[in-house]
């Protein structure tokens, strides 16, 4: 029986893709040890969790490569207020030419790839987000978009692509949308997801503050809510509070210093930070002098260029991390620093953005693609979704060494699950709580 491409329609189309999800995407996969970083998957698109015969209809699997070379795309804000986000695709494109100096992509097929990116600007808006991929796709035709920023623009683009079965690797958001592998199996995300962060987060803080007062600064959208919803989840059962927030509007509000003073007034001693781009370092140097909360901020807002926006008040915060900190001295000696600074410098990025932690996080999702592109003995985009949904124990890009990422399509669909707590003290993150690992149940706390 064939599966319709059509995923999140009429209630009983959405029965009917559970019984096909349980005898389609379950069939027995073919596994190899490549001998990498403790990595032994490795698939054919004709068995695994996705199966281009039943998912797709008009499958182009090999759309994209020409000859030894890949063209992949992304979407981007080089423009607007989260322009500074444009850094994680100088990483992503470093990356890129990083593995094209070294002679390309060994994937498990055994033949070498060099590999090209093009990219789109949305500045960040969701409504400009379908025209710059559909460009991508119809005109560039493009193998698979990587590293797309932003929660609503990739929800923008999700049903399209998925009905499509492009694709659409290493997503810069971690909202909770992307747990839903069952419904949307070509879109896999590249951060850890924001309910499992706010959960790690909020954990920590049961020891360390057990009757915490919280002022909330969300984002509104999908990005900032689901912080909203985990901390509230949470928290149910325990002394912790939410005592006020407020929301913040990413497209029709320019700064978030009002709602700051707002919540200054709320007799609050935990302040989150749940908002991202510059408006979230804005939001901390907001913080008036006569309120001195334990400030916890969003992953996305804790690169080395975004503490510079703070005003000088990054002092003490506290976030989480799933990988090394370029920014950090104690973490510039680790090897894989070490080579992200060589390679990366030799890519062309500067010192500045080697250590300002934003480009880090492209250079990691760019790291995503390569990792799937080893794994998969048959490089096309089915073959790569399926290893990417069966990844045991893997590391790369710029994890840290304990961390490990494993998956299992719909039931385990988060890749980077293992987090450490930090806290900003004299220009760096130092670690105050060691690595943890969520693996298999970041779905839980989506709130």
């Amino acid at each position: 029986m064939k599966r319709t491409p059509m995923r999140h329609g009429a209630a009983t189309l959405a029965v009917a893709l559970l019984a096909l999800s349980a005898c389609g995407r379950d069939a027995e996969t073919k596994s190899t040890d490549t001998g990498d970083d403790g990595d032994t998957t490795s698939t054919e698109s004709g068995g695994g969790f996705i199966d281009p015969a039943q998912d797709c209809s008009d499958y182009d699997g090999t759309a994209g490569i020409t000859g030894d070379t890949i063209k992949i795309g992304t979407v981007r804000p080089a423009s607007g207020p989260y322009a500074i986000y444009d850094t994680v695709t100088k990483g992503l494109e470093a990356l890129v030419t990083a593995t094209n100096n070294k002679g390309g992509v060994k994937a498990g097929d055994g033949k070498t790839y060099k590999l090209e990116l093009v990219k789109g600007d949305d500045g960040y808006d969701p409504a400009r987000t379908p025209a710059e991929v559909e460009r991508l796709v119809d005109q560039e035709k493009v193998f698979a978009i990587v590293g797309e920023i932003g929660t609503s623009n990739n929800l923008a683009v999700r049903q399209t692509l998925n009905d499509k079965c492009i694709p659409s690797i290493g997503l810069a958001t971690g909202s909770t949308e992307w747990g839903k592998a069952k419904e949307y199996p070509w879109f896999i995300g590249g951060l850890p997801s924001y309910a499992t962060e706010a959960h790690h987060l909020m954990e920590w803080l049961k020891k360390e503050k057990p009757a915490a007062k919280i002022a909330l600064l969300y984002q509104d959208d999908d990005f900032g809510k689901a912080y909203q919803a985990s901390i509230e989840s949470s928290i149910k059962g325990s002394d912790i509070t939410i005592v006020a927030e407020e929301s913040f509007n990413p497209l029709t509000e320019t700064s978030p210093e009002s709602k700051v003073a707002a919540l200054s007034a709320s007799g609050a001693d935990v302040f989150f930070v749940g908002i991202g781009g510059s408006p979230c370092p804005a939001a901390v140097k907001a913080v008036p002098a006569n309120w001195t909360p334990l400030t916890l901020v969003s992953v996305t807002c804790t690169g080395k260029l975004a503490m510079a926006l703070a005003g000088g008040k990054d002092e003490g915060l506290v976030a989480v991390q799933a990988t090394y900190d370029p920014g950090t001295a104690a973490d510039q000696s680790n090897p894989k620093i070490k080579a992200f600074f060589d390679e990366g410098g030799a890519a062309g990025l500067s010192q500045g953005d080697l250590e300002g932690g934003i480009a880090a996080a492209g250079w990691g999702f760019g790291s995503m693609f390569v990792k799937g592109l080893e794994l998969t003995d048959t490089v096309d985009r089915a073959s790569l979704m399926n290893a990417l949904w069966q990844l045991d124990g893997v590391n790369y890009g710029l994890m840290l060494d304990d961390a490990k990422a494993s998956t299992k399509g719909g039931d385990d669909p988060w890749v980077i699950e293992d987090l450490r707590i930090v806290k900003r003290q004299a220009g760096s993150w130092n670690e105050i709580a060691p690595l943890t690992s969520y693996d298999g149940t970041s779905n839980d706390f989506a709130g």
